[in-house]
């Protein structure tokens, strides 16, 4: 990172303040995106959900599991483990287009976009997310920010992903279109929660919803199945209990 000078670049109306060098993390990612951008046939739909039940769910986890295992569970820990539980049901959506191939794969692996404090980002893989308790997803991940923030990782760690969630709404963000992390099929992203009036049984209740995104690539999926998919998600997440926790 430079400092700039007074004088103007050609053909630009203000003078430059600061040059941010396109290298290293930034070029690696810029290079990602713009692949993604230009190689998939994107498509993205958007639901609303209403996630009341999920917050009931984890606040009556939070003392239990911080009081046993020493960590406070997130909704990114639950929607992980949503969103595993999903996959498993809809195979397709955890696969890979390689060549003239539609490649299902048996593990369902998830890549957690994880923001870091120079504006980075990087998207750690919890394997297996579908085999493992809540507890041991949660643990995992809180690990893998740990050490990408403390800039302490394996290369390995960023290696393997079959979906990825971004989850924006901790910056209060309601509806976010997130780029296919190749060579993925779909990324889910993730709103804020807000207590908003809807409608249920005739009657004007306030209940906490949430918007979610996905993104997926037209050329392996078409819209039903995607929809399908995003129907499972919110089933899920509307009725909890639905949930494999392992607790």
């Amino acid at each position: 990172m430079t400092s700039g000078n007074t004088e103007k670049e050609p053909g630009m109306e203000s003078p430059v303040a600061e040059v941010i060098p396109l290298k290293g993390w930034r070029k690696v990612l810029a290079e990602r995106m713009l692949s993604s951008h230009l190689t998939y046939a994107e498509v993205t739909q958007m639901r609303e959900v209403d996630a009341t039940e999920l917050v009931n769910l984890r606040q009556s986890l939070l003392s239990r599991l911080e009081e046993k295992y020493r960590f406070r569970l997130s909704y990114t820990h639950l929607l992980i483990k949503v969103t595993a539980q999903a996959l498993h049901q809809h195979p397709i959506v955890n696969s890979s287009l390689v060549e003239e191939e539609i490649r299902i794969l048996s593990d369902i692996n998830i890549a957690v976009a994880v923001a870091l404090d120079d504006g980075g980002l990087l998207a750690p893989v919890i394997r297996q997310a579908d085999r493992k308790s809540i507890v041991e997803v949660a643990q995992e991940a809180i690990k893998l920010t740990e050490q990408l923030r403390a800039r302490r990782f394996n290369l390995d760690c960023l290696k393997g992903g079959t979906f990825t969630v971004t989850n924006a709404g901790m910056y209060g963000t309601d509806f976010v279109t997130p780029l296919i992390n190749a060579p993925q099929s779909a990324a889910l992203g993730i709103g804020r929660l807000v207590p908003k009036p809807v409608v249920r049984d005739n009657q004007i209740v306030i209940r906490t919803m949430m918007g979610l995104s996905l993104t997926y690539d037209h050329r392996v999926l078409t819209g039903a199945t995607a929809a399908q998919f995003f129907k499972t998600l919110q089933d899920i997440i509307e009725n909890p209990k639905q949930m494999e926790l392992g607790v």
